[in-house]
């Protein structure tokens, strides 16, 4: 009965009800959009960086992070791949010869990050085929070419079909150099590796170095819902810890983690100001509603209802109100979230070079997490419940007579 006479009562008042639930409607879908921005931004900042490079997981030989050497590879094992692929949690597996070289190109030089990969493996999960914004794509991993990052090719003075050569340490102190078309130019989202990256087919990368069969690591991609820190723990648990190691991006890109937690704080700083202004909003609102009823409240309570009784109808009242606010708002982000994920903000001028300098895509992605939605709508809907105690609380000390000759 009283959820049907609150129900009743907020509609007795269309404009005011549609008022209160405007303003919990845009309390949501601002809270929403602004988590969503930063958490979409970090997201794409990770993956810009491990998908093309370390992976979220990786799987060294043990000692090879203290001394990232050749030398310290394992033998590629179709079984641990196998193994690891029966993982619910596990994506992408991306076998990797990382390792350092000389590039030289007409009278530049220059240190480079070599990176011998799958190049299937790589479409499929980093889509590095559309990221070629000048001669193609590798094919095999048996082709007889590279594909460099646009960075170094501007630092190089070199374009598509020039041929590159490639200079450093091969497997036990061997020598390892090569002469490479550069099949294609890609631009990367992570400005570091943009600037110093050398894709090359495994198979190619192998052979240079004299380190057949051989790998630095292999990358692992998780499914979405996955957890890094369970995933890492139990591989420990399945895996020869004598033989391999396993590592975390954060692990591996400590500083990175640091500039995220860091900035993620005063993002939280922003989010409290946030939800003090949207709680004053929510208030101003319910109190209009209070004292525009307060007549009606003075009468009610003058012909013999109970305040305890009126001060649960209220808040019941409020909380229907809160709800629609909060679908609505739920729905708007929904929106927001799917139009700026398919279309996403991209910066130019000096903000693209402040974004940059930090080793970050200047584009802005929005987050579709779940947890970004509930969290929200829960913080939202709990201080819209807070603040409707204070009208419970005036309903409780109402005079009816002072009310009704309001």
């Amino acid at each position: 009965m009283f959820l049907k006479l609150a129900w009743l009562n907020i509609w007795r008042n269309k404009r005011r009800t549609l008022i209160t639930t405007a303003s919990v409607f845009f309390a949501v879908l601002l809270a929403i959009a602004t988590r969503s921005m930063t958490n979409g931004i970090y997201e794409n900042m990770i993956h810009n960086v491990v998908s093309y490079s370390s992976g979220y997981i990786q799987i060294h030989k043990k000692g090879f992070w203290d001394e990232q050497s050749i030398d310290n590879t394992f033998e590629e094992n179709k079984q641990l791949s196998k193994s690891l692929l029966e993982n619910s949690n596990i994506g992408h597996l991306m076998p990797r010869l990382e390792t350092f070289a000389l590039a030289s190109f007409s009278d530049k030089t220059k240190g480079v990050l070599i990176l011998g990969i799958d190049p299937e493996k790589e479409k499929e999960v980093n889509n590095l085929h559309e990221k070629v914004v000048q001669g193609a794509y590798i094919e095999t991993i048996y082709d007889n070419a590279v594909v460099i990052g646009e960075g170094l090719a501007s630092q190089l003075k070199l374009k598509a079909n020039d041929t590159l050569v490639l200079l450093g340490q091969g497997f036990h102190a061997s020598s390892a150099a090569g002469k490479f078309k550069v099949k294609g130019i890609i631009k990367l989202g992570s400005p570091e590796l943009n600037n110093n990256i050398v894709y090359m087919p495994l198979q190619q990368a192998q052979y240079m170095h004299g380190a057949e069969n051989r790998l630095t690591a292999i990358s692992i991609m998780l499914n979405k819902s996955a957890s890094i820190e369970k995933l890492q723990s139990s591989l420990q648990k399945e895996l020869d810890m004598d033989t391999y190691e396993i590592m975390s991006w954060k692990e591996m890109m400590p500083e990175m983690d640091q500039f995220i937690t860091a900035d993620s704080t005063g993002h939280y700083i922003i989010i409290g100001v946030l939800y003090f202004i949207i709680s004053f909003g929510l208030f101003g609102t319910l109190l209009m509603m209070t004292f525009e009823r307060s007549r009606e409240f003075g009468i009610l309570i003058a012909i013999g209802m109970k305040k305890r009784l009126l001060a649960v109808i209220l808040l019941l009242e409020s909380l229907m109100i809160s709800f629609i606010g909060c679908i609505a708002g739920i729905l708007g982000g929904i929106i927001i979230v799917k139009w700026f994920t398919k279309y996403p903000v991209y910066f130019s001028g000096e903000l693209k070079e402040v974004y940059e300098n930090y080793g970050i895509e200047p584009i802005i992605y929005f987050s579709s997490d779940e947890k970004i939605f509930i969290v929200q709508t829960l913080i939202v809907l709990i201080l819209s419940t807070i603040l409707t105690l204070y009208p419970c609380l005036m309903v409780m000390k109402l005079k009816p007579i002072e009310a009704i000759n309001r």
